[in-house]
């Protein structure tokens, strides 16, 4: 089957937009046609070359949500016409798997960055020419993909797709911390560094649990904005100085919780310092291969601790259809992130989330 698809030719180049085969879907594969994708960090992180098993070049994305197409032999629970997004996958077989962890599978890596299918095969073509794919397990940047059926989820057929594009990774990741992880009680104060995606599902869901005070740091006042209308009560612009300080008086003397969710040393630092006696200090942020963090001993004194999450520690089955039915209550207003762009301006679009201009891009497919 033919389709159009955003390709990444060489490290740090640009998206170009071509048409490919795709395969027909395999054993546990199902064959989707993408009505949308998020674009995140971590498909920039590809761009850059972050990745050192993935090879170029390669379609990207791993936050698609479309309508199934054909549906490979031993899959259960999806048909033709379902509506479904797209998460990150898992073997389902290795000990992290079987203990219900899934986000920490001990085949991640190649499931993920190989740019090959399970059974090591590759899904596109370009001009007779295998090209590789299948980033995590999706390749989500083209209008048709193969993805496997264990991360693939059936979603309400009343909900915008267009919209939950953004839960497979951003969301699943920022609220996850929150509601998996580090599970605050009403009362527990709370501050996250760095208010994109990630960080702003993480304040939804901490003020869903009742956290007070909420504080929101940032490089950029439109996204302290936005914070703040989501429920963060203490802004801070993260080249405030003095800011450890400031953050500790405005949350009593010391954080019962932070999340680090902007990828920097200084902010995991920070994220540490600005804690109480028995406060946590919880990275999701994601930083380049060899980025280091120097903290000094007695701020790990008192009880405190530092943990680290993937995908928000969740199980994504069941996971995301509880986030996705917050989202229709009008309790985790996740569309006020969105920012849609059409595929062929995929380029602008990884311009704006850099620049600060766009919290969550997400790119619409041209129709079939």
């Amino acid at each position: 089957m033919r389709t159009p698809a955003a390709i990444m030719e060489q490290r740090g180049g640009a998206w170009r937009i071509d048409d490919l085969e795709v395969a027909a879907p395999g054993p546990g594969e199902v064959q989707v046609r993408v009505v949308a994708s998020g674009i995140c960090q971590t498909d920039v992180h590809a761009r850059d070359g972050f990745f050192e098993s993935l090879p170029w070049p390669a379609v990207y994305g791993h936050e698609g949500a479309g309508v199934v197409v054909a549906v490979g032999p031993g899959v259960t629970g999806l048909r033709e016409g379902d509506p479904v997004i797209m998460a990150s996958p898992s073997c389902g077989e290795c000990t992290e798997c079987r203990a219900g962890y899934e986000c920490y599978c001990l085949h991640s890596q190649r499931l993920k960055q190989s740019g090959r299918r399970i059974d090591g095969t590759l899904a596109f073509e370009r001009a007779g020419v295998p090209l590789c794919g299948s980033f995590f397990q999706q390749s989500s940047f083209a209008t048709t993909t193969l993805a496997t059926g264990r991360n693939t989820i059936k979603v309400p057929d009343d909900l915008p797709l267009d919209v939950l594009a953004a839960f497979p990774c951003g969301v699943n990741t920022g609220a996850g911390a929150v509601m998996n992880t580090l599970k605050p009680v009403a009362g527990d104060s709370f501050v996250v560094f760095g208010v994109g995606t990630v960080g702003c599902a993480a304040l939804m869901a901490a003020r869903l649990a009742g956290c007070e005070p909420i504080v929101a740091v940032d490089l950029h006042e439109p996204r302290l904005e936005l914070a703040r209308e989501l429920g963060a009560s203490h802004t801070f612009d993260a080249r405030a100085p003095e800011l450890v300080e400031r953050i500790r008086e405005s949350v009593d003397g010391g954080a019962r919780f932070a999340l680090e969710a902007a990828g920097f040393p200084e902010s995991l630092r920070a994220a540490i310092e600005v804690l109480g006696p028995r406060g946590t200090a919880c990275l999701v942020g994601s930083a380049a291969p060899g980025v280091e963090v120097s903290v000094e001993m007695k701020r790990i004194q008192r009880g405190r601790r530092v943990c680290g999450c993937v995908q928000g520690e969740s199980q994504v089955q069941h996971f995301l259809p509880e986030l996705i039915e917050l989202y229709r209550q009008g309790q985790l207003p996740v569309d006020r992130l969105v920012r849609h762009y059409e595929l062929a301006d995929i380029n602008e679009a990884v311009a704006d989330m850099l620049s600060g201009r766009t919290i969550k891009p997400v790119l619409r497919m041209p129709a079939p």
